[in-house]
Protein backbone atom coordinates (compact mmCIF):
# COMPACT_ATOMS: atom_id res chain seq x y z
CA UNK A 1 0.00 0.00 0.00
CA UNK A 2 1.57 3.62 -0.89
CA UNK A 3 1.13 5.71 2.60
CA UNK A 4 -1.79 7.60 0.96
CA UNK A 5 -3.56 4.52 1.07
CA UNK A 6 -2.52 4.11 4.57
CA UNK A 7 -4.04 6.76 5.79
CA UNK A 8 -7.18 6.67 4.11
CA UNK A 9 -7.06 3.05 5.31
CA UNK A 10 -6.66 4.76 9.32
CA UNK A 11 -9.19 6.92 8.68
CA UNK A 12 -12.15 4.66 7.41
CA UNK A 13 -10.84 2.94 10.42
CA UNK A 14 -11.17 5.22 12.92
CA UNK A 15 -14.48 4.38 15.14
CA UNK A 16 -17.71 6.87 15.21
CA UNK A 17 -15.82 9.09 18.56
CA UNK A 18 -14.75 12.20 18.62
CA UNK A 19 -11.55 12.80 16.13
CA UNK A 20 -8.25 15.22 16.73
CA UNK A 21 -9.17 16.40 13.07
CA UNK A 22 -6.27 18.54 12.94
CA UNK A 23 -3.88 15.32 13.48
CA UNK A 24 -5.97 13.01 11.77
CA UNK A 25 -6.34 15.51 9.13
CA UNK A 26 -4.46 18.50 8.77
CA UNK A 27 -5.95 20.99 6.58
CA UNK A 28 -3.90 21.59 3.44
CA UNK A 29 -1.43 24.25 2.88
CA UNK A 30 -2.75 27.03 0.90
CA UNK A 31 -1.98 30.81 -0.07
CA UNK A 32 -3.59 33.31 -2.06
CA UNK A 33 -4.04 32.61 -5.30
CA UNK A 34 -1.16 34.24 -7.58
CA UNK A 35 -1.11 34.60 -11.32
CA UNK A 36 1.06 33.21 -13.23
CA UNK A 37 1.74 32.59 -16.81
CA UNK A 38 -0.87 31.00 -18.74
CA UNK A 39 1.13 27.87 -19.43
CA UNK A 40 2.43 27.53 -16.27
CA UNK A 41 -1.04 27.88 -15.05
CA UNK A 42 -2.12 25.06 -17.02
CA UNK A 43 0.78 22.89 -16.62
CA UNK A 44 0.04 22.94 -12.92
CA UNK A 45 -3.60 22.56 -13.32
CA UNK A 46 -2.97 18.98 -15.23
CA UNK A 47 -0.01 17.66 -13.08
CA UNK A 48 -2.55 18.67 -9.79
CA UNK A 49 -5.62 16.90 -11.89
CA UNK A 50 -3.46 13.69 -12.45
CA UNK A 51 -2.11 13.38 -9.24
CA UNK A 52 -6.04 13.41 -8.09
CA UNK A 53 -7.31 10.96 -10.15
CA UNK A 54 -4.15 8.58 -8.42
CA UNK A 55 -5.09 9.32 -5.41
CA UNK A 56 -9.00 9.05 -6.03
CA UNK A 57 -8.45 5.82 -7.17
CA UNK A 58 -5.75 4.78 -4.30
CA UNK A 59 -8.50 6.09 -2.18
CA UNK A 60 -11.43 3.95 -3.53
CA UNK A 61 -9.30 0.57 -3.20
CA UNK A 62 -9.26 1.47 0.11
CA UNK A 63 -12.96 1.23 0.56
CA UNK A 64 -13.70 -1.27 -1.72
CA UNK A 65 -11.29 -3.89 0.35
CA UNK A 66 -13.36 -2.76 3.06
CA UNK A 67 -16.62 -3.80 1.65
CA UNK A 68 -17.28 -0.15 1.58
CA UNK A 69 -17.81 -0.26 -2.38
CA UNK A 70 -20.50 2.52 -2.35
CA UNK A 71 -18.73 5.05 -0.24
CA UNK A 72 -16.50 6.06 -2.47
CA UNK A 73 -14.59 9.26 -3.53
CA UNK A 74 -16.01 10.83 -6.98
CA UNK A 75 -13.94 13.07 -9.51
CA UNK A 76 -15.27 14.70 -12.44
CA UNK A 77 -14.01 17.48 -14.75
CA UNK A 78 -15.32 20.70 -15.57
CA UNK A 79 -14.16 22.75 -18.73
CA UNK A 80 -15.23 26.18 -19.66
CA UNK A 81 -13.73 28.24 -22.32
CA UNK A 82 -11.18 30.43 -19.76
CA UNK A 83 -10.93 27.67 -16.82
CA UNK A 84 -10.14 23.75 -16.32
CA UNK A 85 -12.01 22.42 -13.02
CA UNK A 86 -12.34 19.40 -11.33
CA UNK A 87 -14.42 18.73 -8.66
CA UNK A 88 -13.89 15.32 -5.83
CA UNK A 89 -16.89 14.54 -4.39
CA UNK A 90 -17.81 12.10 -1.30
CA UNK A 91 -21.13 11.18 0.28
CA UNK A 92 -22.72 15.10 -1.17
CA UNK A 93 -19.95 16.73 0.18
CA UNK A 94 -17.20 18.39 -2.16
CA UNK A 95 -14.22 20.24 -3.45
CA UNK A 96 -13.23 22.09 -6.30
CA UNK A 97 -9.81 23.09 -7.39
CA UNK A 98 -9.94 25.07 -10.65
CA UNK A 99 -7.44 26.98 -12.91
CA UNK A 100 -9.14 30.45 -14.76
CA UNK A 101 -7.27 31.95 -17.41
CA UNK A 102 -7.55 35.91 -17.95
CA UNK A 103 -5.52 38.85 -19.55
CA UNK A 104 -3.11 36.11 -20.49
CA UNK A 105 -2.88 35.14 -16.86
CA UNK A 106 -3.72 32.12 -15.29
CA UNK A 107 -4.86 31.94 -11.22
CA UNK A 108 -6.00 28.46 -9.00
CA UNK A 109 -9.03 28.91 -6.85
CA UNK A 110 -9.81 26.52 -4.29
CA UNK A 111 -13.49 26.15 -2.93
CA UNK A 112 -14.71 24.20 -0.21
CA UNK A 113 -15.96 24.35 3.11
CA UNK A 114 -13.35 25.50 5.28
CA UNK A 115 -11.75 27.49 2.73
CA UNK A 116 -13.77 30.99 3.27
CA UNK A 117 -11.22 33.64 2.52
CA UNK A 118 -12.04 37.25 1.24
CA UNK A 119 -9.36 36.51 -1.25
CA UNK A 120 -9.24 33.35 -3.31
CA UNK A 121 -7.03 30.42 -2.39
CA UNK A 122 -5.16 27.49 -3.74
CA UNK A 123 -3.48 24.77 -3.36
CA UNK A 124 0.23 25.85 -2.38
CA UNK A 125 1.24 22.83 -4.64
CA UNK A 126 0.13 19.30 -5.68
CA UNK A 127 1.81 17.81 -2.17
CA UNK A 128 -1.43 19.37 -0.64
CA UNK A 129 -3.70 17.50 -2.30
CA UNK A 130 -3.49 14.35 -0.28
CA UNK A 131 -4.57 16.44 2.88
CA UNK A 132 -7.59 17.92 1.21
CA UNK A 133 -8.99 14.44 0.20
CA UNK A 134 -8.02 13.11 3.75
CA UNK A 135 -9.97 15.96 5.43
CA UNK A 136 -12.88 15.86 2.57
CA UNK A 137 -13.21 12.07 3.74
CA UNK A 138 -13.30 12.89 7.57
CA UNK A 139 -15.21 16.11 7.05
CA UNK A 140 -18.04 13.92 5.16
CA UNK A 141 -20.57 13.58 7.65
CA UNK A 142 -20.30 17.13 8.67
CA UNK A 143 -23.04 19.67 7.49
CA UNK A 144 -21.98 20.70 4.05
CA UNK A 145 -22.37 23.34 0.90
CA UNK A 146 -22.29 22.70 -2.70
CA UNK A 147 -19.08 24.04 -4.62
CA UNK A 148 -20.49 24.72 -8.10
Amino acid sequence: MTPFMQRVAEVVGVPDEPLDLDTLAPMPVTRISQKIATSTGADRHVAIRSLAEQLVCEANAIFVSGHRGDDTLDLYDETHPSELAFNVTHRGRAVRVSTVFADGMAYGRLVGDGFASELPQELDSADALPDLLIRLIVESDHAHQRTA
